[in-house]
């Protein structure tokens, strides 16, 4: 029996005629509890090419306009039914949270080019910590640097109204300094972009993007 490819979990199931996935194979949903699964059946993975990628991208955003609430599962993840229902299972309470989050909403994507300067280092941990204690907070404190964006702050003011998440990946592919994924409400894109244009940088570059599907708001809980 074939697995199935997993597209995306969706907030609600999309309309009967769905369409087809990127291979042309029928779409048809997975039900776990509240969860539901967009899937179609497969073989094999297919192969990684800008075709394919492209098609899948086309499915998400297909489903994306057709329900409320879209986390996009990364290109190739092709499992079999009982292993997504055991997935489904095992994170049900947090991929419900996150498709909460993301309903009714969309993903901006900001980068930030300019010169490989890395943020300023954390301060050390306290001297009264113990060297397991001294460790975890350093990590922690390298975690954090390693997902914010300084850079930003200038343009902050103008966003914040529009800004209802935000995750960072910072980049050390110069002139790539980080990529900035903002979650907005559906509709309010154009006034995410005129914002960006009102305000110039000193730090950095910014190019903004979108809106997309929220695919940087999509837990890992899939492969």
């Amino acid at each position: 029996m074939s697995d199935v490819y997993v597209y995306a979990l969706l907030g609600e199931a999309p309309h009967p005629d769905a369409g087809a996935g990127l291979c042309a194979e029928p779409l048809r949903v997975v039900r776990v509890g509240d969860l539901v699964a967009a899937v179609g059946e497969m073989a094999e993975r297919p192969p990684v090419s800008e075709a394919t990628l492209r098609a899948h991208d086309a499915v998400i955003r297909r489903l994306a306009g057709a329900v409320d609430a879209i986390l996009p599962v990364r290109f190739g993840s092709l499992l079999s039914e009982s292993g997504l229902a055991d997935l489904l299972t095992a994170r049900g309470r947090e991929l419900s949270e996150a498709l909460a989050l993301v309903a009714g909403r969309e993903q901006m994507t900001l980068r930030l080019l300019g010169a490989a300067t890395p943020p300023a280092a954390p301060a050390p941990p306290p001297d009264d910590l113990g060297p397991g204690a001294r460790y975890l907070a350093a990590r922690r404190a390298e975690w954090r640097r390693a997902r914010e964006a300084p850079e930003l702050e200038p343009l902050r003011p103008w966003l914040e109204p529009l800004v209802r998440a935000e995750r960072v990946t910072r980049h050390d592919t110069p002139p790539l300094i980080a990529s900035v994924y903002h979650l907005i409400d559906r509709g309010a894109g154009a006034a995410y972009l005129a914002a960006v244009e009102r305000v110039a940088l000193a730090a950095a570059r910014v190019v903004a993007t979108g809106p997309w599907p929220p695919y940087a708001f999509a837990p890992e809980a899939l492969g």
